[in-house]
C-alpha cells in the first residue's frame, strides 16, 4: 500500500536501503528528507536560505527579484579642468521704454536687477500680503 494518502505520504519506504523521512514545512506532506530543498530569497545583494525545506514538487518558489536591493553604479569620473558658459557675466538689459529709461513700478522701484540679487518681498506691501 503505498500513494498521497498512506501514512507515509509521498515518501518512499525500503528496508533494503533505508533514508530519513521529512515533511515539507508548506503543505505539511512527507518526502525523503534528501528530496526537501531550502527556500531561497534575495536578501540584499545576494540569496539567503531563510531556513524553510520545501518539496519541489508544488511548494518550492523563485525567488522574488523584486526584493533584490538596488545596487547605484559609481559616479562618474569629473571632468579635468572643465570649461564652463560664463553665465555669472552681467549682461546689459535690453528693455526699457521707448526713451530708453529703465522699467519702473509705480512707486519708482526698478523692475530689472542688474546686480544680481533677489530682492525680499516687504510684507508691508498690501499688494503682496493683502490685509
Amino acid at each position: 500500500m503505498s500513494g498521497v494518502w498512506h501514512p507515509t505520504g509521498r515518501a518512499r519506504v525500503s528496508q533494503r536501503s533505508p533514508s530519513a523521512i521529512g515533511v515539507c514545512q508548506r503543505c505539511g506532506m512527507w518526502y525523503q528528507r534528501n528530496e526537501l530543498v531550502p527556500q531561497l530569497q534575495w536578501q540584499g545583494p545576494k540569496l539567503q536560505n531563510i531556513e524553510v525545506y520545501v518539496c519541489t514538487r508544488t511548494c518550492l518558489d523563485k525567488p522574488q527579484a523584486q526584493l533584490k536591493s538596488i545596487i547605484i553604479p559609481a559616479d562618474p569620473v569629473p571632468v579635468w579642468r572643465p570649461f564652463p558658459e560664463p553665465f555669472a557675466a552681467e549682461v546689459p538689459n535690453f528693455l526699457g521704454t521707448e526713451d530708453g529709461n529703465a522699467i519702473t513700478t509705480e512707486t519708482g522701484d526698478n523692475l530689472i536687477w542688474e546686480d544680481e540679487t533677489t530682492p525680499l518681498p516687504d510684507p508691508n506691501n498690501p499688494a503682496l500680503y493683502p490685509p
